[in-house]
């Protein structure tokens, strides 16, 4: 192991570029979440909709996502992370500020909503594999983990500050001015953008076909045993971490725990704070030799606080849950470190591509496979479910030679 260092985490933003993008992307990360309040109280309460205008809005803003996150990878490996990053920033500029436009002067519909919430679905899915590509075109090889636990934490500082500011302009302004503020956030990392150095280009052979650029992207996965097993146990990690504590817990909170509403909100503010003391450590403490082993080892310690969520009292699951966020935060941080410091420059918008739809494509899958368990045989066979897959996922992983070998 490296030596305990707290200023290691901090090392990357004495780099100018990388200062500008985690600043423009943490202000754009408070600004989302201002959207995720203002959608709901757009469609439920200015546009009186029903819960399932809620779900169409929703699931417009997150099925485009899903495959637009391939040709995203594909055009980061063509082009260079900030540009397009850069780009897809400013098409959510435009879809922000024309809802809040339309919304203040009274011309919002729920189609044009959903219109406009899944183009910037898809922008988001452009924008994904970009951003996960960029830190190491920033940032020193030894700075890596840190920078990507400062990535990974700007998100988390975005629920954690921006939700409840949210709540409060939404009550009293409305949800255009939530829009309107997103729009502005979005604004301020394009700012940040065009001030950061333009990348240079990662040299290619030839101009290919979009079909040929994702062929040799998944030839060139198949080629790596070990990044086939880490992308195997990641999807298997998000289908067991998605459903049970998007579904799983608050079931949990009302028929196992007895606990309501507030009892829920503890049960989630643990796994959140666990989350972001987990993205912290890697960019602290982090593992030299044998990450590949390290990182099946972590998931299998993950497998007995599954289940213990799903038997113990309050106090208890608390510290499962908040056990579980802090091993899938470093989970996160060295996923993205080994896979940026090991795959190709050329391949690897292609790469993270892959990474982002195991994460997010399979979501849906997660929620419902889970409602199905629930309704079957309970809540706690949903928690033992997710504890069983995660252990036999990593078990299987150490037993792929290139993957426990892998420093």
């Amino acid at each position: 192991m490296k030596m305990l260092n707290v200023g290691r985490v901090l090392m990357p933003l004495g780099q100018r570029d990388f200062r500008f993008l985690w600043t423009g992307q943490t202000i754009s990360a408070l600004g989302s979440s201002f959207q995720v309040i203002a959608v709901t109280w757009l469609v439920l309460q200015e546009l009186h909709g029903s819960a399932l205008d809620l779900a169409l809005a929703m699931l417009a803003l997150t099925v485009p996502r899903i495959p637009i996150t391939l040709i995203g990878g594909i055009i980061t490996d063509r082009l260079d992370p900030r540009t397009v990053m850069l780009w897809s920033d400013a098409v959510r500029v435009v879809t922000s500020g024309m809802i809040a436009l339309l919304t203040f002067n009274g011309s919002m519909t729920l189609w044009i909503v959903c219109v406009l919430l899944g183009v910037h679905g898809l922008a988001t899915g452009i924008f994904d594999p970009a951003a996960s590509s960029i830190p190491p075109r920033l940032v020193r090889p030894e700075q890596l983990s840190g920078a990507n636990s400062l990535m990974s934490l700007t998100s988390q500082l975005g629920t954690l500050l921006g939700v409840l500011p949210a709540g409060v302009v939404v009550a009293t302004l409305g949800a255009g001015a939530a829009f309107g503020i997103n729009a502005l956030s979005f604004a301020i990392a394009v700012l940040a953008a065009l001030l950061m150095k333009p990348l240079v280009r990662v040299p290619r052979e030839s101009q290919q076909s979009l079909l040929r650029d994702a062929y040799a992207g998944v030839s060139y996965l198949v080629s790596l045993p070990w990044l086939i097993a880490l992308l195997l146990i990641d999807t298997c990690a998000a289908l067991a971490a998605v459903g049970p504590i998007s579904v799983g817990l608050p079931l949990l909170a009302r028929d196992v725990l007895h606990i309501g509403s507030q009892g829920y909100s503890l049960l989630l503010w643990s796994f959140g704070l666990g989350s972001v003391i987990g993205i912290i450590l890697p960019g602290v403490y982090s593992p030299v030799h044998k990450r590949g082993r390290f990182f099946c080892l972590i998931q299998i310690l993950e497998a007995p606080l599954l289940l213990g969520i799903a038997f113990a009292p309050l106090s208890l699951a608390m510290c499962c849950l908040a056990s579980v966020g802090v091993l899938n935060g470093i989970l996160v941080v060295l996923f993205l470190s080994l896979i940026q410091a090991r795959v190709a420059k050329e391949f690897l918008g292609r790469v993270m591509s892959f990474y982002m739809l195991a994460s997010v494509g399979l979501v849906p899958l997660s929620l419902y496979g889970s409602g199905i368990i629930v309704s079957a045989w309970g809540v706690q066979a949903l928690f033992v479910s997710a504890g069983i897959l995660t252990l036999g996922s990593a078990a299987i992983g150490l037993l792929v030679g290139p993957l426990r070998r892998l420093d």
